[in-house]
C-alpha cells in the first residue's frame, strides 16, 4: 500500500485540480471514520472537491455503457429462475432482438448455461432466426469453457432443435465441429456435402479454413484454400488466415511477403492492419521486437494501410514483454494522427501500471478514456476502483463499490481485495467486513484470503 503519490502532478476532475502532492497515511489513526457522501478529497494548496463530485464524475462515465445494465439483468433472470420464470421474464423485457443485440450478449455473459439458456430461448421466439454467426459464437463459448462433451452433444442433437430448419444444416455441423477442434469431422462432414452436390458458404468455408490453422492442419489447408479460390469466394479475410498459416509456422519472410504483394497491388483494405498485426505479434513472439517495430513504421510511413488494429497489438505486446514505457510513449507519440486505443488495450496498460503502483499514468489514461468517449467495461471499472484505493481515495472507490447496481459494476477478487484491505488500513472495519461478506457470496473465501494476506 502506498502511503503518498511522490510525483508532483495535477489529476484533473470535472475541471479541478486534484494535486498529487496531496499525502493521505496509509495508516490513519484508528479511530478514523470515512463518510463516502461527505469526505472531501484534499487538494494540494487549491481548496477542496467533495468526494461526491469525484464519484458523480466517474458514475456518468461508468453509465454511458447503457446495454451494461439491461444485459446484467437478462443473465440475473437467466441464473435466478427457473426455465418457465425466466423465459416470462426475459419476454417481459420486450427485447429487441437483432443479431448484433445477440452477439453482444453472448460476448458478455461469463456463465456458460446462461448463455446456453439465452441462446435456446432467442431462437424460440417467434419471427426471429438464429444466424450462423450466433451458432458460431455460441460454440467458440463452448469451447473457450472446455465443455467439449457439452459441445459434441449439442451438435449430435441439432437436427432435434425447434429452429433447425432456419440456418444451413450442414454449413453450422461443419462450423461446429471445426471450432470444437475436431477438423477430421468437419472434412468427413464437408465431403458428405459435396458427393450431394452441396457446398459451403463464404462465412462456413472461412470458419473451416481458420480451424484447421488453428489445428495445423497444414496439408488440408491449402486444399480448402484452393477450394475457395476456385469458386471466387477469396477475399480479405482469406488472405489474413493465408498470413496467420505463415505465421504459425514461423515462415515470417513468406507471410511479409504476401502482404506486400497485396499493397502492390492494391488489393488490401480494412483487414490490412489486422495482417501487419499478425506478422508485428509474430515477431514480438519470437523477441524481435526491433524488426516488428521497423515492420510497423514501414506501413505508417507509406500511408496504404491502416493500421489501428496493428498499433493495439504493439502496444499489447509490448506491455506483455515488460516493456510499459515503450509502449506508453508510443500511445502517446500517436495521439497526432488522432489514433484511439481500444478499451481492451487501455485495460492492459492500466492494469499493468496499477500492479507497479504508477498511479499518475493511471489517472491520466482513464482521463483520457473518459474525455475520448470511449465506453469503460468490467474490466475498466474494476482498474478504477482499485487505482482510487491505492491513490487513498477509499472514500471514492466504497462509494463507487455501494451503487454498483447503478452502471452494472461487477467487482472482481482483486478489486474486493484490495478495498478491504485499504478499508481496515485506515480503521474502517465495519465497512470492510460488510465487503468481505458480500464478496464470500461470490469468491471462495481462500481466494480472497490468499489475495488479502499475499
Amino acid at each position: 500500500m502506498l502511503s503518498s503519490i511522490t510525483t508532483p502532478r495535477a489529476f484533473r476532475v470535472l475541471g479541478f485540480s486534484i494535486s498529487t502532492s496531496t499525502v493521505y497515511p496509509a495508516s490513519p489513526p484508528h479511530n478514523h471514520h470515512i463518510h463516502p457522501r461527505h469526505n472531501p478529497v484534499i487538494l494540494g494548496g487549491i481548496g477542496t472537491l467533495q468526494a461526491k463530485d469525484v464519484v458523480f464524475s466517474f458514475k456518468q462515465w461508468f453509465k454511458s455503457s447503457k446495454n451494461v445494465l439491461l444485459m446484467d439483468r437478462i443473465f440475473r433472470i437467466l441464473a435466478d429462475l427457473s426455465l418457465e420464470e425466466a423465459d416470462a421474464a426475459l419476454a417481459r423485457l420486450r427485447l429487441s432482438l437483432s443479431e448484433r443485440f445477440v452477439l453482444d450478449v453472448l460476448a458478455h455473459g461469463k456463465d456458460v448455461l446462461s448463455c446456453l439458456k439465452f441462446f435456446d430461448w432467442v431462437g424460440r421466439q417467434p419471427g426471429f432466426h438464429h444466424s450462423r454467426a450466433a451458432f458460431h459464437a455460441t460454440f467458440k463459448i463452448l469451447t473457450r469453457a472446455k465443455l467439449m462433451s457439452l459441445m459434441l452433444g449439442f451438435l449430435q442433437n441439432f437436427t432435434e432443435l425447434r429452429y433447425v430448419h432456419r440456418v444451413r444444416f450442414y454449413d453450422t455441423l461443419v462450423m461446429g465441429y471445426a471450432v470444437a477442434g475436431k477438423p477430421e469431422i468437419a472434412l468427413q462432414l464437408f465431403a458428405k456435402m459435396r458427393f450431394q452436390g452441396l457446398d459451403l458458404d463464404s462465412f462456413a468455408y472461412h470458419v473451416l479454413l481458420n480451424a484447421l490453422v488453428e489445428e495445423k492442419w497444414f496439408d488440408a489447408f491449402r486444399d480448402v484454400v484452393e477450394q475457395i479460390r476456385m469458386r471466387g469466394l477469396d477475399n480479405e479475410v482469406t488472405y489474413s488466415i493465408i498470413v496467420k498459416n505463415f505465421c504459425k509456422q514461423g515462415q515470417l519472410d513468406e507471410a511479409k511477403a504476401i502482404v506486400e504483394q497485396l499493397v502492390e497491388n492494391g488489393r488490401i483494405g480494412l483487414n490490412g492492419g489486422h495482417m501487419v498485426g499478425l506478422i508485428v505479434d509474430a515477431l514480438c513472439k519470437r523477441k524481435r521486437f526491433e524488426e516488428a517495430g521497423k515492420w510497423l513504421e514501414e506501413f505508417r510511413v507509406s500511408g496504404m494501410v491502416s493500421l489501428e488494429q496493428a498499433y493495439g497489438v504493439w502496444i499489447r505486446d509490448l506491455v506483455r514483454a515488460g516493456k510499459l514505457d515503450g509502449a506508453l510513449e508510443f500511445l502517446h507519440s500517436k495521439k497526432e494522427e488522432r489514433y484511439v486505443l481500444e478499451v481492451w488495450g487501455y485495460n492492459i496498460l492500466i492494469c499493468r501500471l496499477l500492479r507497479e503502483n504508477r498511479l499518475v499514468e493511471v489517472f491520466d489514461l482513464l482521463m483520457e478514456m473518459k474525455e475520448d468517449q470511449i465506453l469503460p467495461d468490467k474490466i475498466t471499472m474494476n482498474a478504477a476502483l482499485c487505482f482510487f484505493c491505492k491513490a487513498g481515495m477509499v472514500d471514492v472507490a466504497f462509494e463507487l463499490y455501494e451503487s454498483r447496481a447503478e452502471f452494472g459494476l461487477s467487482p472482481n477478487s482483486m478489486a474486493y481485495s484490495c478495498l478491504i484491505i485499504t478499508l481496515c488500513g485506515n480503521g474502517n472495519t465495519d465497512e470492510a467486513y460488510h465487503v468481505l461478506k458480500h464478496s464470500l457470496e461470490f469468491f471462495n473465501t481462500c481466494i480472497i484470503l490468499f489475495i488479502f494476506f499475499f
